[in-house]
């Protein structure tokens, strides 16, 4: 039972993890200049119609949800705001090993100093 918790929690932190990145590339793509490729395939709105059935998800409908499931609104104007963004970004990734990493490297630097 044990093992299975603990490749449950390691999942989530992925997901996690995933999330942060897609929220940080956004602010990426939102800055970056209009004549960047990603920046064109980001903006840019299919023509002609969909296929039959349950529409596919995008990337940046998916991206948009995660910010809403955080409360974020006006997400357009935060992202000027680097702080506010970061603050954003750690708040979906709390919990995820790279974060943990991070945290272990700063406390050792802050051994290494006294």
């Amino acid at each position: 039972m044990l093992v299975f918790l603990e490749e449950m929690s390691k999942g989530e932190n992925r997901v996690k993890w995933i999330k942060g990145q897609r929220i940080s590339w956004l602010r990426h793509l939102e800055r970056m200049e209009e004549d960047r490729m990603p920046k064109k395939i980001f903006t840019q709105e299919l023509e002609g119609t969909r296929r039959r059935g349950r529409p596919r998800k995008r990337w940046k409908e998916e991206v948009e949800r995660d910010l809403q499931e955080l409360g974020v609104r006006r997400w357009r104007e935060l992202v000027a705001d680097r702080k506010k963004w970061k603050d954003i970004v750690r708040q979906v990734t709390v919990g995820c090993s790279a974060n943990g990493r991070r945290r272990r490297r700063r406390r050792r630097r802050r051994r290494r100093r006294c």
